[in-house]
Formats: structure tokens, C-alpha cells, sequence
């Protein structure tokens, strides 16, 4: 049984959520769950009409909306998962209902910390990203992230490679990869060939008003600043 949560309601942030695409029935159940809920959450949440902290949507609106990427997190409430961002499935139930509103709620309160918009940006599978730093508890809910986040720790990494590195599904590790950009803890990895070719001349001065030392005008004077120190250079104009 989930805990009472003890902070006082004036204390916890104030977030909004809209519903978009719900049967009546769902929506009116959804909103209700939500108010009864208060006392369980560690937000306080609000409907509102649009504009909002979070989007639910139902199946049609999430499958209309693959394109363009929406602009705060989106809940999907369907009978079938639809593979593509944080789901809620059919019948609703309060359990699953406060663990997800708690979880994604952590977030954009995180995000409004660090003032981030939660916009999401697809992921692709063998495209590498680095975590910025140890992820709050509400993205660690499930024990398996708590290894991805261990992996993450030490060297970029894409969906692919934790899969490869770790028991978790590619769907567990896309949507471990999603929470963190949603929480603004994540970066895309540089280029392998990134960092060679800041370190190459031509790439760090490519500006001719710039231009790297010559090596025979380098060469010379630091073999006079040798000599002169051991009193080897002769007395006289060169």
C-alpha cells in the first residue's frame, strides 16, 4: 500500500495537466482519480484546458502526434502500449496512475529548476549521449535503470549499447534515454573524431588572420634562449 505523502499541500509545486482525445467516461474517471489521488501525489495537480505542464492524450491524439516532437512531456492513455513515450494502461488504476504522475511530475519540476523546456527530441538507436549527472529517484523507480544509470556513469552510450551492456529491453532502455532528456540530464556525445580534430592546427586556426607558428621561425629562438642561459652565444652581431 502506497504511503500517505506527508508534505503539506501548500509546500508541494503546482503543476497542470490537459486531456486531449479521452472517451468522456476515461476523461471524467481520469480527472476524479487525480483529485483523490492529491493526498498520494508528491505535486499538486490541476486540469487545465490547454497549455499545460503535461498533455494526456488518448491513442488516436498520440498516434496523429508523431510529428512534430511536442513541447512538454506527453501521458498516453490507451489499451495498447504505442512504443513511444510514458503510457497508462486501460482500465486506469491509481496505483500505476500515481506512480506515473509522481514520476513525470519529478521531472518538470527538475527541469524548472535548471530552467530547461521539456522539449523532447527523438533518440536514435546507435546515436551516443552522456548523463549529465545522477538522475532524482522518480527516473529511478524500476531497478533495472538503477543499472543503466551505473553504465551511463562512466562513458556515453546509446540505446543499443545498454542494451547489448545490461538485461533490459531496447524499449526499457529508449524510455530510461527519454526520461533523462525530459529531466534535462542528458547531452548528445561528440563525435568520435571530434576531439582529434579540435587538437589538428588547420582545425583550431582555420582563419588565415590566424595562423600557426612556423616551425623554422619556432625552431631557432628556442634554441638561442638554450644558449644564451649556458653564456654559449658569442658576444657580437649575429
Amino acid at each position: 500500500m502506497t504511503a500517505v505523502n506527508t508534505v503539506p499541500k501548500s509546500q508541494r509545486a503546482l503543476l497542470s495537466y490537459s486531456v486531449e482525445g479521452l472517451p468522456h467516461r476515461e476523461e471524467v474517471l481520469l480527472k476524479s482519480l487525480i483529485r483523490l489521488l492529491d493526498h498520494r501525489t508528491h505535486q499538486n495537480w490541476s486540469w487545465k484546458a490547454e497549455q499545460a505542464d503535461l498533455r494526456v492524450v488518448g491513442e488516436q491524439v498520440a498516434l496523429a502526434a508523431a510529428s512534430p516532437q511536442p513541447a512538454v512531456p506527453t501521458l498516453t492513455v490507451a489499451h495498447a502500449d504505442p512504443q513511444r513515450g510514458p503510457f497508462l494502461a486501460l482500465p486506469l488504476h491509481t496505483d500505476a496512475l500515481e506512480v506515473v504522475l509522481n514520476r513525470l511530475g519529478a521531472m518538470v519540476v527538475h527541469a524548472r529548476g535548471l530552467g530547461l523546456a521539456m522539449t523532447e527530441v527523438p533518440i536514435g538507436e546507435h546515436e551516443e549521449f552522456r548523463m549529465l549527472r545522477w538522475p532524482p529517484a522518480a527516473v529511478l523507480e524500476a531497478p533495472i535503470r538503477l543499472r543503466l544509470a551505473t553504465l551511463m556513469s562512466n562513458r556515453p552510450a546509446s540505446v543499443l549499447s545498454l542494451q547489448q551492456r545490461s538485461p533490459a529491453t531496447r524499449q526499457e532502455c529508449a524510455d530510461f534515454l527519454a526520461d533523462l532528456q525530459r529531466a534535462g540530464l542528458l547531452e548528445r556525445a561528440a563525435p568520435p573524431g571530434a576531439l582529434v580534430a579540435a587538437s589538428a592546427p588547420d582545425s583550431v586556426f582555420p582563419d588565415s588572420r590566424f595562423p600557426a607558428p612556423a616551425r623554422d621561425t619556432v625552431q631557432p629562438g628556442l634554441l638561442a634562449r638554450i644558449r644564451n642561459r649556458l653564456g654559449l652565444l658569442p658576444s657580437g652581431p649575429q
